[in-house]
Protein backbone atom coordinates (compact mmCIF):
# COMPACT_ATOMS: atom_id res chain seq x y z
CA UNK A 1 0.00 0.00 0.00
CA UNK A 2 1.10 3.55 -0.93
CA UNK A 3 0.76 6.31 1.00
CA UNK A 4 -0.83 8.25 -2.12
CA UNK A 5 -2.65 5.48 -3.90
CA UNK A 6 -3.75 8.27 -6.68
CA UNK A 7 -0.81 10.50 -7.59
CA UNK A 8 -1.44 13.53 -9.42
CA UNK A 9 -5.07 12.01 -10.65
CA UNK A 10 -7.21 14.02 -7.28
CA UNK A 11 -5.29 17.26 -8.14
CA UNK A 12 -6.32 17.22 -12.09
CA UNK A 13 -9.83 16.36 -11.00
CA UNK A 14 -10.28 18.90 -8.38
CA UNK A 15 -8.51 21.72 -10.81
CA UNK A 16 -11.02 20.38 -13.45
CA UNK A 17 -14.02 21.12 -11.43
CA UNK A 18 -12.94 24.59 -9.80
CA UNK A 19 -12.08 25.49 -13.74
CA UNK A 20 -15.74 24.27 -14.93
CA UNK A 21 -17.75 27.40 -13.78
CA UNK A 22 -15.32 29.19 -15.30
CA UNK A 23 -15.52 27.39 -18.28
CA UNK A 24 -19.32 27.29 -18.20
CA UNK A 25 -19.93 31.10 -17.26
CA UNK A 26 -17.54 32.01 -20.85
CA UNK A 27 -19.51 30.21 -22.48
CA UNK A 28 -22.86 31.25 -20.74
CA UNK A 29 -21.53 34.89 -21.21
CA UNK A 30 -23.20 35.76 -17.68
CA UNK A 31 -22.21 38.38 -15.80
CA UNK A 32 -23.98 37.08 -12.58
CA UNK A 33 -22.04 33.25 -13.29
CA UNK A 34 -18.81 35.74 -13.70
CA UNK A 35 -18.85 37.62 -10.53
CA UNK A 36 -19.69 34.30 -8.87
CA UNK A 37 -17.08 32.45 -10.64
CA UNK A 38 -14.31 35.35 -8.97
CA UNK A 39 -14.79 33.90 -5.79
CA UNK A 40 -13.11 30.29 -6.88
CA UNK A 41 -9.90 31.96 -8.00
CA UNK A 42 -6.75 31.75 -6.06
CA UNK A 43 -6.40 35.58 -6.47
CA UNK A 44 -10.02 36.63 -5.68
CA UNK A 45 -11.43 38.38 -3.33
CA UNK A 46 -11.38 35.48 -0.85
CA UNK A 47 -8.60 33.11 -1.65
CA UNK A 48 -9.33 31.30 1.91
CA UNK A 49 -12.35 30.27 -0.05
CA UNK A 50 -10.91 28.95 -3.04
CA UNK A 51 -7.88 26.91 -0.37
CA UNK A 52 -10.67 25.45 0.96
CA UNK A 53 -12.85 24.14 -1.76
CA UNK A 54 -9.50 22.96 -3.69
CA UNK A 55 -8.56 20.98 -0.23
CA UNK A 56 -12.03 19.27 -0.08
CA UNK A 57 -12.06 18.49 -3.44
CA UNK A 58 -8.46 16.96 -3.45
CA UNK A 59 -9.83 14.85 0.05
CA UNK A 60 -13.03 14.01 -1.73
CA UNK A 61 -11.06 12.62 -4.94
CA UNK A 62 -8.00 10.81 -2.96
CA UNK A 63 -10.63 8.90 -1.21
CA UNK A 64 -12.63 7.83 -4.41
CA UNK A 65 -9.68 7.16 -6.92
CA UNK A 66 -8.01 4.73 -4.06
CA UNK A 67 -10.82 2.90 -4.07
CA UNK A 68 -11.18 2.44 -7.70
CA UNK A 69 -7.72 1.36 -7.81
CA UNK A 70 -7.56 -0.90 -4.52
CA UNK A 71 -10.29 -3.22 -3.44
CA UNK A 72 -9.36 -4.47 -0.08
CA UNK A 73 -11.81 -7.19 -0.51
CA UNK A 74 -9.98 -8.59 -3.43
CA UNK A 75 -6.42 -7.58 -1.84
CA UNK A 76 -7.34 -10.20 1.21
CA UNK A 77 -8.79 -12.76 -1.35
CA UNK A 78 -5.09 -12.39 -3.52
CA UNK A 79 -3.37 -13.17 -0.15
CA UNK A 80 -5.20 -15.91 0.72
CA UNK A 81 -5.07 -17.88 -2.27
CA UNK A 82 -1.19 -16.80 -2.12
CA UNK A 83 -1.21 -18.89 1.46
CA UNK A 84 0.34 -15.71 2.71
CA UNK A 85 -1.30 -13.44 5.49
CA UNK A 86 -0.86 -10.11 7.57
CA UNK A 87 0.71 -11.33 11.33
CA UNK A 88 -1.72 -11.52 14.06
CA UNK A 89 -5.09 -10.75 11.36
CA UNK A 90 -6.76 -13.47 10.06
CA UNK A 91 -7.13 -14.01 6.76
CA UNK A 92 -10.47 -13.47 4.97
CA UNK A 93 -12.57 -11.03 5.93
CA UNK A 94 -10.72 -9.76 8.75
CA UNK A 95 -7.70 -9.19 6.34
CA UNK A 96 -10.10 -7.16 4.56
CA UNK A 97 -11.53 -5.26 6.84
CA UNK A 98 -7.89 -4.44 8.33
CA UNK A 99 -6.48 -3.58 4.75
CA UNK A 100 -9.60 -1.27 4.35
CA UNK A 101 -8.90 0.54 8.02
CA UNK A 102 -4.86 0.95 7.11
CA UNK A 103 -5.98 2.26 3.64
CA UNK A 104 -8.47 4.86 4.85
CA UNK A 105 -5.58 6.05 6.80
CA UNK A 106 -2.63 6.28 4.55
CA UNK A 107 -5.49 7.87 1.97
CA UNK A 108 -6.18 10.63 5.12
CA UNK A 109 -2.14 11.43 5.21
CA UNK A 110 -1.64 10.71 1.76
CA UNK A 111 -4.71 13.53 0.18
CA UNK A 112 -3.22 16.20 3.10
CA UNK A 113 -0.10 15.86 2.02
CA UNK A 114 -1.35 16.62 -1.86
CA UNK A 115 -3.16 19.26 -0.48
CA UNK A 116 -0.15 21.02 1.23
CA UNK A 117 1.40 20.00 -1.83
CA UNK A 118 -1.20 21.59 -4.11
CA UNK A 119 -1.51 24.89 -2.07
CA UNK A 120 2.11 25.58 -1.83
CA UNK A 121 2.76 26.98 -5.27
CA UNK A 122 -0.54 29.34 -4.89
CA UNK A 123 0.67 30.34 -1.39
CA UNK A 124 4.03 31.37 -2.61
CA UNK A 125 2.64 33.63 -5.26
CA UNK A 126 -0.04 35.14 -3.12
CA UNK A 127 2.46 36.40 -0.61
CA UNK A 128 5.34 37.35 -2.69
CA UNK A 129 2.74 38.46 -5.80
CA UNK A 130 5.11 37.04 -7.96
CA UNK A 131 4.12 34.34 -10.26
CA UNK A 132 7.42 33.24 -11.26
CA UNK A 133 5.51 29.58 -10.48
CA UNK A 134 2.71 29.82 -13.40
CA UNK A 135 4.07 27.00 -15.38
CA UNK A 136 5.31 24.91 -12.18
CA UNK A 137 2.41 23.76 -10.60
CA UNK A 138 1.26 21.31 -8.24
CA UNK A 139 0.68 18.49 -10.74
CA UNK A 140 4.06 19.27 -12.54
CA UNK A 141 6.56 19.21 -9.09
CA UNK A 142 4.84 16.01 -8.32
CA UNK A 143 5.32 14.43 -11.91
CA UNK A 144 8.50 15.28 -11.85
CA UNK A 145 9.70 13.64 -8.38
CA UNK A 146 7.87 11.13 -9.81
CA UNK A 147 9.72 10.53 -12.83
CA UNK A 148 13.10 10.73 -10.73
CA UNK A 149 12.08 8.41 -8.33
CA UNK A 150 11.17 6.02 -11.07
CA UNK A 151 14.16 7.04 -12.67
CA UNK A 152 16.89 6.09 -9.73
CA UNK A 153 14.88 2.65 -9.09
CA UNK A 154 15.63 1.71 -12.60
CA UNK A 155 19.07 2.51 -12.09
CA UNK A 156 19.19 1.10 -9.01
CA UNK A 157 17.89 -2.77 -10.46
CA UNK A 158 20.64 -2.15 -13.07
CA UNK A 159 22.95 -2.33 -10.92
CA UNK A 160 22.17 -4.92 -8.44
CA UNK A 161 21.45 -7.14 -11.96
CA UNK A 162 24.93 -5.92 -13.18
CA UNK A 163 25.97 -7.32 -9.73
CA UNK A 164 23.83 -10.82 -9.54
CA UNK A 165 25.80 -11.42 -13.71
CA UNK A 166 28.85 -10.58 -11.97
CA UNK A 167 28.33 -13.65 -9.62
CA UNK A 168 26.57 -16.07 -11.81
CA UNK A 169 29.71 -15.61 -13.98
CA UNK A 170 31.84 -16.59 -11.64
Amino acid sequence: LRLNQGGVMPIIFASAVLVLPEALAGFARSETLLRVVQYLRPTGPTPWLYVLIYLTLILFFSYFYATLILNPIDLAQNLKKMGSSIPGIRPGRATSEYIERVLNRLTFLGAIFLGLVAIVPTAVESATQVRTFQGLGATSLLILVGVAIDTAKQIQTYVISQRYEGMVKQ
